[in-house]
């Protein structure tokens, strides 16, 4: 039979922080979907102006959101290695 060890504190404190920013990735997520939303709705009434204001912020969200989500893959493989492995009974 196999016993589960437990996780050490910092593994907790590893879990913990992921699970934050995964909220808060959620949360942003929802941020800049609201932006482009905004950006979306001002493509109908600029249809003349400067399509670089549009683009930049389009830029801009992408940007952020490939940086978000490195910074998530980093949390994510912390959090995988401090997770908490079987061992043999002996």
């Amino acid at each position: 039979m196999q016993n589960k060890r437990e996780r050490s504190p910092g593994g907790i404190l590893a879990l913990w922080v992921f699970y934050a920013f995964c909220g808060y990735f959620i949360w942003t997520v929802m941020h800049y979907m609201w932006v482009i939303g905004k950006v979306t709705t001002f493509l109908d009434s600029l249809a003349g102006d400067d399509p670089c204001v549009i683009s930049s912020k389009l830029l801009g969200v992408m940007l952020r959101f490939m940086a978000l989500s490195a910074v998530g893959a980093i949390l994510a493989s912390i959090a995988w290695y401090t997770r908490p492995r079987d061992v043999p009974d002996q």
